[in-house]
């Protein structure tokens, strides 16, 4: 009867009162909210919410059940430290989870300043971006926000911001923009987009209100799940792609960055580091390390 992933998701829409906020905070669409939650009260059989206007109220027994089940979530992850422990009896390990420009770019200086000071810690890293990758456990989440739609807070874990990263066009060597020091963002709408991510998460979120902000909808070629596949088109004479700062900072031959103007695109980068193991050096260690990192990476080249 009880699927964790769902009780997850219901103490987000408890917490939050609302099916479109917890999505926010989850990552996930308000669909896909509205499917766990409607298929957890079936399976509970009784009334853990009730349509109000053009949101919910909770129930008694939804406020119970999201409160109760806290227990559950602490026990499950001292089943986790169990098991962990039992694995790596002398080796501990530091779950990260972050996207792929910053896995890229920066977590390889973050992680040779941890390991100098933890040569035995073993580190895991997995994708976050799209959401479908999300695992959950991590005690340390590098994620993207978009400004507009405000902070977001996972469960159990204290928000810190990192950076704000401002995006590029990427441009093929030839293009017309290619020897500009910045181009205003309504001169590319008649151009052929590469989208570098597919699944319209924060990252893509940006660019949608940045086109809007210009006033034109792009003309999208191809559609990619990370900037390398979109970056290979443009390198092709396909298209033209634009990407947060990040991912230009070590660009293929053949291929320019420009600068944006009217409106400069902006997302926020912000690391969760999971409230229960903030104590331990490992992770103290890696929160100061990646503060340290990002100013060293975010140098134009």
């Amino acid at each position: 009867m009880w699927d964790l992933n769902r009780l997850r998701v219901w103490r987000a829409v408890a917490a939050t009162g609302s099916v479109v906020a917890a999505a926010k905070n989850l990552n996930y669409t308000p669909a896909t909210v509205s499917q766990h939650i409607t298929t957890l009260q079936k399976a509970v059989g009784a009334p853990l919410y009730r349509r109000s206007g053009r949101g919910i109220e909770i129930t008694e027994l939804g406020r119970r059940l999201a409160d109760d089940s806290a227990e559950v979530f602490t026990a499950v992850g001292r089943l986790d430290d169990l098991v962990e422990g039992f694995r790596n009896v002398s080796r501990p390990r530091l779950r990260i989870a972050a996207f792929t420009s910053f896995n890229a770019r920066v977590l390889p200086g973050i992680i040779d300043t941890v390991a100098q000071d933890h040569p035995n810690l073993r580190f895991d890293i997995q994708l976050n971006e799209p959401a479908k990758n999300r695992r959950g456990h991590c005690l340390i989440e590098i994620r993207a926000e978009v400004p507009q739609d405000g902070e977001i807070h996972l469960p159990e874990m204290t928000r810190i911001p990192l950076f704000d990263d401002d995006y590029r066009v990427v441009v093929p060597e030839g293009h017309r923009f290619a020897v500009r020091r910045s181009v205003p963002f309504i001169d590319f709408e008649d151009e052929h987009w590469v989208d570098y991510d597919m699944w319209a998460g924060p990252s893509s979120k940006v660019v949608d209100h940045a086109c809007a902000a210009a006033g034109f909808e792009r003309k999208s070629f191809a559609a990619c799940e990370d900037d390398f596949a979109a970056l290979a088109l443009v390198a092709s004479h396909m298209g033209v792609t634009v990407l947060p700062r990040l991912s230009t900072l070590q660009l293929p031959p053949g291929l320019s960055a420009v600068d944006l103007t009217d409106p400069v695109p902006m997302r926020r980068v912000v690391m969760h580091i999971r409230d229960k193991d903030a104590h331990l050096p490992h992770v103290r260690a890696f929160a100061r390390a990646a503060e340290e990192a990002v100013a060293t990476h975010l140098t134009t080249p």
